[in-house]
């Protein structure tokens, strides 16, 4: 088709187009006519490669003065024969569109080992030993030893080349690299010099990043390229590494052994050199006098190394005096390896800059600055002058010279470290040497100046901005585009926690975590049942895993696993992993599926496509974080924080989600492809990572497809498959994601492609309303991807955040402005955001209270420890932020008062501050001649954690204050308004919870069978382990001997054991009590209800089947059978899913937690056996409260609904006061007292007038607020 983009006629050898593709020809054809340079992000199977070889080679025919060749630079070589094999089917479109052969000469290069046709040293298997090779058969000197002696090989595809191939031109065509040997064979000459005498003649040029990135490759390659070439960098998302590794050098103590060798070695050739033929020695002196740029041109033959990219000034400069004589040279080069023998013999690491190293090198040894700068080039002088062969045995003494020049070279963006051992986890002391450049933009700098169009394009460079930052250079045209589909081909999910709602991530301190890789493993055996043909996994380096490899063999996952798939692993080896991908696409080429273990950064993540059935589902174990302690990456995040003003963690973020996002960009290569992306890790919710992922990802990647569990995900996953498995029809696609000639004429599909061209920009910013819904988020609460509501000043926001001992959580709350309306009123929202600052409108900081409460483990610090961490995050919110808090808005609450908040949001959830109810009691206002007012009766909660248990309940006004477990509040804006007092008794049992009680019961058992035995073995047997499944078996150590333990699974003697675990006949100092001693006032179970939460819930319902309301007899005959079922039955039902959402230790844990249930409600809290108002549940009305939702009803309840001010909080305990009418009588006995109450009063009035508006019902709005929510079923 021909397509007219901005005036400029361009040939696409297809009969549709994307409209993604249109797009992007656009700003690129923008940024060709700009002279500039672009950064462009397009989806992955959109047509990128064949978008960009049509627009420029169009624009290239229609401006030849401004462009006239294109250089296209890939990572890999199956890259490198893509484009290509594109570019074939473009110059014949335009051959057959224009019938007439096209003077057009398109041609891949790529390394000798690549091209090679020598038919012995072509099966030569590492690149060096063939570049070698090639030279000890090509090289100037070596031709002409061969004419005086015939026994001397050459190689006769260079003769022959040499002799006709310059002056014979190729034949207009494009030629990839088999086109090339096969035209080498034909004319027999080679191929590699060949293609690069073709370079300087050729329109188009396909080639490795290194021939322009890499200095000492591009001084050879690269140096003719005229400056009019548009520079293009495909699969640029991995460029800034590219360039640093380009520059930099690791030594080693062995790399110095070796390189000591070379130069004795050296030494011996130039004396025979001296005795055989002085005068060659002589001339090179001559020629090292005239400067580097004078000396004669070499033969392409024999250029061994160059500069890794000396500055023009300094090679017009003449080589120093010391080092121009052979012998002087290499005293020099031996004086300076002594001294880097030195350096390196360290117990310690050294860090230090190139100039301190310069200047050390100085004092101690008196080598210059300046001589440094020429050893790479003098070293190369010296290997030509002296005819070396097997030129790769230098390569330690070439490596170290390299070093010399590059650190006398550059003063900035370089660092250098010292190690004594050669990576972080070895203990051999082996040092190594690490100089390393910083700046990826020194490599890259020559080329953004020398050419004047350069583009740098991936599916994978969010966030896009961080390019141009970090390569120093200022984009013409900066866009991302998204993609157009007819059906959602892509499904995007965020997998945060297993069924067992155990949080799931391979963060350091968790990735070891038993329940972590075992949820990871049920994910792999979820996807492998569900999804046909091939699974691709990438886990976040080897060693991981390695490790999880392991431990899913120990667990039996890889036996269930290769039930439905084969499985096959990526390995650092070359050789095994291409062997591991040709099985893996057999397998599923012969339908038999297969599963595809890889590593991110590593060679199937970077260079290996998926399309259709070879990868149906992609998992991301992880994010792929690069090791955070390397001090070679930390100093390159120091030098871009100081140089760049570009955050570590922002880097580290940005670099983990773009190889994250290349990972999972694998699956899709094209639209009607179709595959699953699954981040499986619960920091992917998070703002500052998901907000990274690409925007074509994104755009498909809704709230209701994050913070997932693995059975959502598997329903998810079914379904969709389902509307895949449906044929997807061309007529279906037209105009939508298929676009013809006839479709870029209608004005309406081009309006159209100009509204959504106005949205691709990387920097465009977009508001999201409020959502009208919000979906359960396990432990992380509710996602929110960009900004609350911008556009609505009439919102509040309040911010708590939960420091648990397993994690922090941020809940963001709303409320609305209030109309003076009591019917126009908005639930309060539950909303979680990493970044509160990025999502509560800025005007709106100022006004917004922020609680910082912490919980569970920060309850142990000591009062010091408390006082210093609060103040240090007071400090620091205070400064960094304008958000509403003071000092007393951060605290350690206690068990009780975290107990209140959860009290009160779930009262509020299930409607009970409501004015009406048919359960409801009395309560009169004293304060007041109102008549009485009926409220709702409230529910009491139970919540069984896995260290604590807690109870909380309202108790009746006549209780007694006792201790501190029964405290009273107001939820009114007024503390006198007793219609909305309240008395509860809460207590927090800690030590009580499920887990906690079982590890006191092993303990307990152990130290039985301890005190019981009398043998000296090292091995003693407890075969009575009521608690655990009958034939159940595993060992424990203590005192130095090997406890087997072996369940016997009876429920009524395991509830006796535990009974003994609740401390009953502890001394109680204020009857009644419970377990434990603690008071635990009366409770009229008759009309009081209970919610069962955490372990109530899990225990009751996920085997036993009995959540919602408990029936104690139905609860005690299920969780009797369950624990008389043997464990290889049990084993069985696990094998055969019969509980699917069930993981192993919680089958075994079963029969245990039942009984502690059940000794803990009846005979440690007194429920009555016939007590029937008890409802285990998980969510509230279909809600997940956090006690956060109370804490922030509670502390918000003073503050006005127009304004916001500073008030203090008033505290739960209950204190006297002096009642107001006796005050008043007092102060009017005395005169001064009357003039101070007088004042009181009226400052009271005028604080009213100002914050609580004139409106009649303005001063019961909080109370509505609490009230307005869904009346419990």
């Amino acid at each position: 088709m021909k397509l007219n983009i901005d005036g400029l006629l361009v040939y696409m050898p297809y009969d549709f187009i994307y409209p993604e593709q249109y797009k992007y020809m656009h700003a690129l054809k923008r940024g060709l006519d700009h002279k500039g340079h672009c950064v462009l992000e397009m989806p992955s199977g959109t047509g990128k490669t064949i978008t960009l070889l049509s627009l420029i080679i169009a624009y290239m025919k229609r401006y030849p003065d401004q462009y006239n060749k294109l250089v296209y630079c890939s990572r890999t070589v199956p890259e490198i024969e893509k484009v290509m094999s594109e570019m074939k089917r473009l110059i014949s479109y335009y051959e057959k569109e224009l019938n007439e052969k096209q003077k057009f000469i398109g041609i891949a290069m790529s390394s000798r080992k690549n091209l090679c046709i020598h038919p012995e040293v072509s099966q030569l298997r590492l690149g060096k030993e063939v570049d070698s090779a090639c030279m000890n058969l090509t090289a100037s000197y070596i031709r002409e030893q061969s004419k005086q002696d015939r026994s001397i090989k050459t190689c006769s595809y260079y003769e022959q080349y040499d002799k006709n191939g310059r002056e014979e031109s190729i034949p207009y065509g494009v030629y990839n690299l088999e086109d090339m040997k096969l035209y080498g064979k034909a004319k027999h000459w080679c191929p590699y010099f060949l293609a690069r005498y073709i370079l300087t003649h050729a329109n188009a040029i396909v080639y490795s990043y290194h021939y322009l990135l890499d200095p000492k490759i591009a001084e050879i390659i690269s140096k003719e390229l005229p400056k009019t070439s548009i520079i293009v960098f495909d699969e640029a998302h991995n460029i800034d590494n590219v360039c640093i590794d380009s520059m930099s050098i690791t030594l080693t103590r062995k790399i110095l052994e070796r390189a000591q060798a070379n130069v004795e070695n050296l030494k011996i050739l130039v004396q025979n050199q001296k005795q055989k033929d002085a005068s060659r020695l002589k001339n090179e002196y001559e020629n090292l006098v005239k400067g580097l740029r004078e000396q004669a041109i070499q033969r392409e033959t024999d250029v061994i190394l160059t500069n890794p990219i000396l500055p023009e000034h300094v090679l017009q400069e003449n080589i120093p005096g010391n080092i121009r004589q052979a012998e002087h040279f290499l005293i020099f080069i031996k004086r300076f390896l002594e001294y880097m023998k030195t350096r390196m013999n360290i117990q310690h690491v050294v860090k230090e800059s190139p100039p301190s190293f310069l200047k050390d090198l100085q004092v101690r040894v008196c080598i210059e600055r300046k001589p440094l700068r020429f050893c790479s080039e003098r070293l190369r002088s010296l290997l030509r002058t002296l005819e070396t062969r097997d030129i790769h045995m230098y390569q330690p003494l070439m490596l170290l010279c390299n070093f010399a020049t590059i650190i006398s070279t550059y003063t900035k963006g370089f660092t250098l470290i010292i190690e004594p051992f050669f990576d972080s986890k070895s203990t051999v002391y082996n040092p190594v040497l690490h100089f390393t450049c910083l700046d990826s933009s020194i490599a890259i700098k020559p080329v953004f100046d020398r050419f004047q169009s350069v583009i740098i394009t991936s599916g994978t460079l969010s966030p896009i901005d961080m390019y141009p930052k970090i390569l120093s250079f200022t984009p013409a045209v900066m866009e991302t585009f998204t993609m157009t589909l007819t059906r959602p081909c892509i499904l995007p999910m965020i997998v945060t926690r297993g069924n067992d709602q155990i949080a799931i991530t391979s963060k350091f301190e968790l990735r070891e975590d038993q329940s972590v890789i075992r949820n990871y493993g049920i994910l792999l055996i979820e996807m492998c049942t569900h999804v046909p043909d091939g699974i691709v996994c990438f886990f976040t380096s080897y060693i991981y895993m390695e490790h999880v490899v392991a431990t899913w063999h120990d667990l039996g996952i890889i036996g269930q696993i290769q039930k439905y798939k084969l499985l096959f692993i990526e390995t650092p080896d070359s050789v095994e992993t291409s062997l591991a991908l040709y099985n893996y696409q057999k397998a599923c080429d012969n339908g038999r599926g297969a599963v595809l273990l890889s590593v991110a950064r590593g060679k199937v993540s970077e260079g290996v496509d998926f399309d259709n059935h070879l990868g149906r589902c992609v998992i991301m174990f992880g994010i792929p974080y690069v090791y955070t302690q390397s001090r070679i990456l930390q100093a390159r995040l120091d030098y871009l924080r100081e140089n760049f003003h570009i955050r570590e963690n922002d880097f580290l973020t940005f670099d983990a989600m773009r190889h994250a996002a290349q990972c999972v960009g694998r699956v899709l290569r094209g639209k009607s492809d179709y595959g699953i992306m699954i981040f499986a890790d619960k920091r992917f919710v998070r703002s500052d990572k998901r907000q990274k992922i690409p925007k074509w990802i994104q755009e498909y990647l809704s709230d209701s497809l994050a913070n997932l569990s693995i059975e959502e995900c598997v329903q998810i996953v079914k379904k969709w498959l389902k509307d895949m498995a449906q044929p997807l029809r061309q007529e279906d696609q037209l105009g939508i994601s298929l676009l013809t000639e006839e479709h870029l004429l209608s004005n309406e599909v081009l309006k159209n492609l100009e509204q959504s061209s106005s949205n691709v920009n990387s920097t465009t910013s977009t508001t999201t309303k409020i959502p009208d819904t919000i979906r359960n988020s396990g432990d992380a609460g509710v996602y929110v991807s960009e900004k609350l509501a911008n556009e609505n000043p009439d919102l509040h926001y309040g911010i708590v955040i939960d420091c648990g001992s397993s994690g922090s959580r941020l809940y963001i709350y709303i409320w609305p402005e209030h109309s003076g309306k009591p019917n126009e009123l908005l639930q309060i929202k539950q909303l979680l955001d990493n970044f509160a600052a990025n999502t509560i409108p800025s005007v709106k900081h100022i006004d917004t209270p922020l609680y910082i409460l912490a919980t569970a483990g920060l309850r142990f610090l000591t009062p010091n420890q408390q006082k210093q961490l609060l103040e240090d995050l007071f400090n620091d919110i205070e400064r960094d932020y304008e958000f509403l808090i003071e000092k007393t808005h951060i605290q350690v609450i206690s068990g009780q008062l975290e107990g209140i908040y959860s009290w009160i949001a779930i009262n509020y959830v299930l409607g009970r501050f409501q004015n009406t109810n048919t359960e409801s009691k009395s309560v009169t206002n004293d304060n007041s001649n109102l008549n009485s007012k009926r409220r709702p009766t409230t529910v009491g909660v139970l919540d069984m954690g896995g260290a604590s248990a807690q109870i909380a309940f309202e108790v009746s006004k006549t209780t007694p204050i006792v201790g501190k477990e029964v405290a009273e509040f107001s939820l009114g804006y007024d503390e006198h308004q007793e219609a909305l007092k309240y008395k509860i008794y809460v207590t927090t049992f800690l030590g009580y919870g499920a887990n906690k009680a079982y590890e006191k019961y092993i303990d307990r058992i152990i130290s039985i069978g301890l005190n019981s035995s009398t043998s000296d073995s090292p091995y003693i047997r407890i075969d009575d382990a009521d608690c655990l499944p009958r034939g159940y078996s595993t060992n424990y150590t203590r005192n130095n001997k090997t406890i087997i333990m072996t369940g016997e699974g009876d429920f009524a003697n395991c509830t006796k054991h535990l009974v003994m675990l609740l401390n009953l006949n502890a001394t109680c100092l204020n009857k009644p009590c419970s377990l434990n001693g603690i008071y635990q006032p009366q409770i009229n179970y008759d009309s009081q209800d209970f919610y069962g939460f955490s372990e109530f819930w899990y225990t009751m319902q996920d085997i036993l089947k009995l959540g919602g309301p408990y029936t104690r007899l139905a609860f005690l005959n299920a969780s009797t059978k369950f624990c008389n079922a043997n464990w290889n039955d049990i084993r069985q039902w696990y094998d055969e899913k019969s509980h699917p959402n069930i993981n192993l230790d919680r089958l075994i844990l079963q029969c245990f937690k039942s009984a502690w249930l059940y000794a803990f409600l009846h005979d440690g809290l007194k429920f009555p056996m016939n007590y029937q108002r008890l409802r285990s549940a998980s969510l509230v009305n279909n809600n997940d409260v956090q006690w956060t939702l109370g804490a922030i009803l509670y502390r918000t309840r003073f503050f006005p609904l127009q304004a916001i001010s500073r008030t203090k909080n008033t505290m739960f305990n209950h204190e006297s006061y002096i009642n107001s009418r006796i005050f008043i009588v007092i102060c009017m006995t005395l005169t001064i007292f009357l003039l101070i109450f007088a004042a009181q009063k009226i400052r009271s009035f005028m604080y009213r007038r100002k914050y609580y508006h004139s409106s009649s019902n303005i001063f019961n709005y909080r109370y509505q607020l609490l009230t307005l929510s869904a009346v419990d079923e």
